[in-house]
């Protein structure tokens, strides 16, 4: 009797171990996290990379655009900032910060802002002192910076990441239809209301 059991419950086993039913659904059970965090984050990373692109062709179109005209008001520059970040569509466009800056090059080569503008950024002051690279440090010359970022905060996965800073580069472009003025004749996009440089009073 205790001998018929035993063989009963050995045949069990080997039935047991043998059975490979379920076995496809236990390795889909096993698997189903990492591709879903592979698909996640996969889909996450592609909306980086298009955002980023996004805010490149932002920046440059800033610096064309001011590029083109002759003098710029207030509403100008505005006008200029509402074209150009209809870019970021379907994106929310209140994410991101924008600076135009008129950035003019003395006979020294020392590069100062003459006139800049900003929305949801910080925009360097008149008559700052700043660094440009040497492709674009020509004396006596003038040149638009255009500056842009963008704030993206993954949909899934944001307490892991946080929020991401794109672009914030900056993309120079020579004036196309500049007026000369300032002490040195430079040629330049003139703001309305504003001394052109170097005169910086």
């Amino acid at each position: 009797m205790i001998l018929m059991r035993k063989l009963k419950a050995l045949r069990s086993c080997r039935q047991f171990c043998s059975n490979r039913d379920g076995v496809a659904i236990v390795e889909f059970a096993m698997l189903l996290p990492v591709m879903a965090i592979a698909y996640v984050g996969m889909v996450e990373t592609v909306q980086l990379v298009m955002v980023n692109r996004k805010v490149t062709q932002l920046t440059s179109a800033l610096s064309d655009l001011t590029a083109r005209v002759q003098t710029v008001s207030n509403a100008d520059v505005d006008n200029i900032f509402n074209a150009a970040q209809t870019i970021l569509m379907p994106y929310d466009n209140s994410k991101a910060s924008m600076v135009i800056a008129n950035v003019v090059i003395d006979a020294s080569g020392v590069a100062k802002v003459c006139w800049s503008n900003q929305r949801n950024g910080m925009a360097p002051a008149r008559g700052a002192t700043i660094a440009v690279p040497d492709s674009v440090r020509i004396p006596n010359t003038s040149v638009i910076m255009a500056k842009a970022s963008y704030s993206y905060t993954p949909a899934v996965g944001y307490v892991l990441t946080g929020t991401f800073k794109l672009g914030d580069n900056a993309i120079y472009a020579r004036p196309r239809n500049g007026v000369a003025g300032g002490t040195l004749n430079i040629e330049q996009v003139v703001r309305t209301g504003t001394n052109a440089c170097p005169n910086f009073n």
